[in-house]
């Protein structure tokens, strides 16, 4: 009878010896987008590939602050990270370059889904387009709203609603309204005077307070996701979304490649899986986000509810400049503060 160290020596030996699996953590994000990712990238990933993905759900915002915490020694590998905070990670050295011949898939991308920095090395990816465009209760509303600026209506007074400067969408929306005002992102005082003329029954800085205000009644129409709209109308509510005459406005879920990683082939890996045409479709299918890749077929009702809407492209999305916006940012959160939230 063989005795224990030579029982493991022999099963170590074997040919078919249980090796550790490899695996990779991976920053994503909390409720239905988290669960998308799991559903569409992550399972589908450690299926085809065996490489496990621990997931590290949280906002940008502390996953830019892990980054820079952990710079020369990251736990994670890969992170997904909003327009905006991509930019300021990218900036601060927290991210890799993406090498094209480890993440071959990238040439299956649209040119609006693939982020270069100054050097001209591709810094991010993305894997879905969001937007920021017009609510509205169609049971309190017979005629929708067509404009931005239907927002001010004598008969919405008192029941809109828009994102703060807090929500990712905030400070873009009171640069597109600066831009349909007089203004510009060097001058955003007529949004400002314009906004102080709304009559708003709350902002909110979160999605799903955004939903709240909706569920509850207490708005009837305003700026809100694309994706939290839909949501709504498929709990039986009657909220519809319109895409405005002026563009929604456009953001996206990207992915990043973390410098200094240990594990960078694996994180290379799962990238080149996560930009591909199956998960495209799949999150497209599932949270209604509109694909960065290209070649995607997509079921009717999914085509309905693009961000862009049924009959648009990303070409019909207002796409910010996160570099202008995170050079006017404090700014713009100061001056909201102190016109806008002051007067209410």
């Amino acid at each position: 009878m063989l005795s224990k160290v030579a029982l493991v020596a022999l099963l170590a030996a074997a040919p078919g010896a249980v090796m550790a699996q490899e695996s990779i953590t991976v920053a994503t994000y909390g409720g239905e987008w988290g669960a998308a990712m799991q559903a569409c990238i992550i399972d589908p990933f450690t299926r085809d590939t065996s490489i496990r993905v621990v997931p590290e759900p949280g906002v940008s915002g502390v996953t830019l602050s892990k980054l820079r915490q952990q710079k020369d020694a990251p736990t994670l590998d890969a992170v997904w990270i909003d327009g905006g905070v991509s930019e300021i990670a990218a900036g601060d050295g927290v991210i890799a370059s993406v090498d094209l011949t480890k993440v071959p898939a990238v040439s299956g991308m649209i040119p609006e889904g693939v982020y270069k920095g100054a050097d001209g090395k591709i810094f991010a990816l993305s894997t879905g387009f969001y937007s920021l465009g017009l609510a509205y209760n169609a049971r309190d509303i017979k005629q929708a709203p067509v404009s931005w600026l239907d927002l001010w209506k004598p008969e919405f007074a008192g029941a809109v609603t828009f994102p703060s400067p807090s929500n990712a969408m905030g400070v873009p929306f009171i640069v597109h309204l600066a831009g349909l005002t007089g203004g510009s992102i060097d001058n955003v005082t007529p949004a400002f005077e314009k906004l102080k003329q709304l009559k708003v029954a709350a902002y909110f800085d979160t999605a799903g307070a955004g939903t709240n205000l909706f569920q509850s009644g207490e708005v009837v129409v305003g700026a809100h996701y694309a994706s939290s709209a839909y949501a709504l109308r498929d709990q039986k509510l009657p909220i519809a979304f319109v895409v405005p005459k002026e563009g929604a406005i456009g953001g996206d879920i990207r992915l990043h490649l973390v410098a200094n990683s240990k594990k960078q082939a694996l994180a290379e890996k799962f990238m080149n899986y996560a930009i591909g045409t199956a998960p495209a479709q799949c999150m497209a299918e599932r949270i209604y986000v509109g694909p960065a890749t290209t070649n995607v077929t997509l079921s009717e009702n999914a085509k309905q509810r693009m961000p862009w809407g049924a009959d648009g492209s990303i070409k019909s999305l207002a796409l910010p400049d996160w570099v202008k916006i995170n050079a006017n940012r404090a700014a713009i959160i100061e001056a909201f503060n102190r016109t806008v939230v002051a007067k209410k």
